[in-house]
């Protein structure tokens, strides 16, 4: 039973793949902004550098926030735990 919905599932994606590789066309810029980037003078260098920092900082960021957030909750982890294992400590002081 498995076997054939995973089957139909698989024929599916496929059909789809196929579909959208048979009637998709390049995907180009659109016509202004291809044929002003296909001159060579300063002012579209500039215009193709501000479309490349903003790329970088659109992918970049994703990976700052969860790098910040993972960070940020490891950090309170440990300081947590090194609590614990001080406030353990001290009871096992106060005991003995």
């Amino acid at each position: 039973m498995q076997w054939t919905r995973a089957i139909g599932l698989l024929s599916r994606a496929l059909l789809v793949l196929i579909f959208v590789g048979l009637f998709c066309q390049c995907v180009q810029a659109c016509p202004g902004c291809k044929d002003a980037l296909s001159e060579n003078d300063p002012g579209h260098a500039r215009m193709v550098s501000g479309y490349f920092w903003s790329i970088l900082f659109m992918m970049g960021m994703p990976f700052a926030l969860v790098g910040t957030f993972g960070a940020y909750c490891y950090l309170e982890v440990r300081r947590r735990r090194s609590g614990q294992q001080g406030s353990g400590e001290a009871e096992d002081k106060t005991i003995g």
